[in-house]
């Protein structure tokens, strides 16, 4: 493992001094600067490898204490300088695959690599397109951290389902998704965003999964906070892929998962939460009703696959509409759309809209698009609907950039 940390680390310095290399001259008119850019660079690239040797040396696979956790601050500003170094690494390599034809060129015209007439150094142009993207990278990324980590936005969305009781007029749901717990470190924000869902007088408040990062107990903090949450009938939630602590190396029949998973479901109860896993209500208010359906996490791919869609279904009025409460949309182009009893709506999250992208009026991209289709907002396959809802927490980086982490209010009739 050591030898890997070597090599891991040689190859990143490596890459480090080449790009150094490329765009430490933008700055050699102005030595100055120069001097301060290089000892900037360099100060927080060992920092950086620094942190990331002693995490190797020291980690050690145990449940987090239940004070808050800042060490997503620490991976957050990893990961920032990073993806910065990573895009601002693709102009330096296109400048020299464009140097190595400028000198094939050159050596085959003129029988030499020296043609007075014909460069063969790095394009000025090129060197600072490196460092605008890096630089745009890193400050916008540091600016999602700051300012856009707890800018929590309402989302309003009418909608109307089939044979939807006209009593239930304007029915409103209020969904949150993907609190993530662990990343949060202020219950002052977690009151806030019950202080918005109380705002909105919901009939009916629902939760579709990630509570937490990996241990139940990330949530302990929280649990009175969240308790406040009203709704006039019901508080009901599902597991996300994160609950289940499958990504710390625990076996499912280990005595520390079996602990970790029933303590998740207790603290799904002591929130208020009606926990549905693989299971249905009927939701009847004045004679008007409505199936309320919920499964455990299923994925597409390499996720897995917890809920049973058809044990959750074997109790519904198939008469009345379904909503269906499940944290990952894949679920729904391979199960939902065609499933025998009609799901007239599919509540979803788990994406987060890579907390990265662009949603203003017209516009609506992030990369996640590449991977689910369904990522953000509502979606429909004639009278069958799915609202994907982007997040209110965030996981591996604090903060985001474009997609703010979302309330959604549904209003149905």
């Amino acid at each position: 493992m050591l030898i890997r940390l070597f090599f891991f680390i040689l190859f990143f310095l490596i890459l480090d001094y080449y790009l150094f290399s490329a765009i430490t001259p933008v700055f050699k008119k102005y030595s100055s600067y120069n001097k301060i850019f290089n000892f900037i660079y360099w100060i927080i690239s060992f920092v950086i490898y620094f942190i990331i040797v002693y995490v190797f040396l020291n980690y050690e696979r145990r449940t987090p204490s239940v004070h808050f956790n800042n060490d997503i601050l620490i991976s957050s500003f990893i990961f920032i300088v990073f993806i910065s170094k990573f895009f601002a690494l693709f102009p330096v390599i296109l400048d020299d695959v464009l140097r190595i034809f400028r000198y094939l060129f050159s050596f085959f015209n003129t029988g030499t690599s020296n043609n007075s007439g014909i460069s063969i150094n790095r394009l000025d142009f090129l060197k600072k397109t490196s460092l605008f993207i890096g630089s745009a990278f890193f400050f916008s990324l540091i600016y999602g951290m700051i300012f856009s980590r707890y800018n929590f936005k309402l989302k309003y969305v009418n909608l109307k389902i089939k044979n939807w009781d006209k009593k239930l007029k304007d029915f409103k749901i209020v969904q949150i998704s993907d609190l993530h717990l662990g990343s949060f470190n202020s219950i002052e924000k977690v009151e806030e965003i019950v202080s918005l869902i109380n705002n909105e007088n919901a009939d009916l408040v629902v939760f579709t999964g990630d509570l937490v990062n990996n241990y139940y107990n990330e949530a302990v903090p929280y649990i009175d906070a969240i308790k406040r949450i009203n709704a006039k009938y019901g508080k009901y939630s599902v597991l996300g892929n994160h609950d289940y602590c499958d990504y710390v190396g625990w076996k499912r029949t280990s005595r520390e998962w079996k602990d970790n998973f029933n303590n998740m479901l207790e603290t799904h109860k002591k929130m208020g939460f009606d926990l549905l896993l693989d299971d249905s209500r009927e939701i009847l208010i004045d004679e008007a009703k409505f199936n309320l359906v919920g499964v455990g996490n299923w994925g597409a791919g390499n996720f897995n696959k917890d809920g049973d869609l058809v044990k959750a279904m074997r109790n519904i009025d198939p008469l009345f509409p379904t909503i269906l409460l499940s944290h990952d949309p894949s679920h729904w182009t391979a199960q939902v759309i065609g499933f025998e009893k009609r799901i007239d709506l599919q509540l979803a999250g788990h994406t987060h809209g890579m907390q990265f992208g662009i949603d203003i009026p017209g516009v609506k991209w992030s990369p996640v698009q590449w991977k689910y289709k369904q990522w953000s907002g509502l979606y429909n396959e004639g009278s069958k609907y799915i609202y994907v809802n982007t997040g209110i927490g965030n996981l591996a980086y604090a903060g985001r950039v474009g997609i703010m982490p979302e309330i959604s209010v549904l209003q149905i009739s």
